[in-house]
């Protein structure tokens, strides 16, 4: 008898522990990121830069820190190459905030075609990536994948 107590009183105490750990472990969703726009910047013989902005919505009630993100940039279809912020931006619970990042393009490695684009007004734009976060949940590296219309002129 004195096993089939001490097992009982393990099995509440496991369950209690694991209802107390729950909402730590529970599943923090991805933020939501919009590319806000595109707008090209200084041009050189071998290259230009984009400034880069974005939105991005916490869908999550608890707050979140973005350590950093790391993207890839697609105009039109065409990957014009990989993309980051390292600045951080903390977002409260169901918060939002912007980030812009400079992206450079090396004209040596693109075709004719692509640079035609970079002298569009609009253009489709995408990005796909990841979000490195920190908060209640612990450290998360949390993907995106997200498409927009966008002016390319800034304007």
């Amino acid at each position: 008898m004195e096993n089939r107590g001490t097992y009982r009183r393990s099995t509440w105490l496991g369950l209690a522990l694991s209802a107390c750990l729950a909402p730590a472990c529970a599943t923090v969703k991805a933020p939501i990121l919009a590319v806000d726009g595109l707008k090209v910047g200084d041009m050189g013989i071998t290259g230009v830069a984009l400034d880069v902005r974005f939105r991005v919505r916490n869908p999550n009630p608890e707050p979140l820190n973005i350590d950093r993100l790391e993207y890839e940039l697609f105009v039109n279809g065409n990957r014009l190459g990989r993309g980051f912020d390292s600045k951080g931006l903390p977002l409260a619970g169901f918060a939002e905030g912007k980030v812009q990042t400079r992206f450079d393009v090396n004209f040596l490695g693109l075709p004719g075609a692509v640079k035609d684009l970079l002298r569009e007004d609009r253009v489709k734009a995408r990005v796909k990536g990841h979000f490195y976060t920190s908060g209640a949940h612990g450290n998360k590296r949390l993907g995106f994948d997200a498409d927009a219309d966008v002016d390319l002129q800034g304007r």
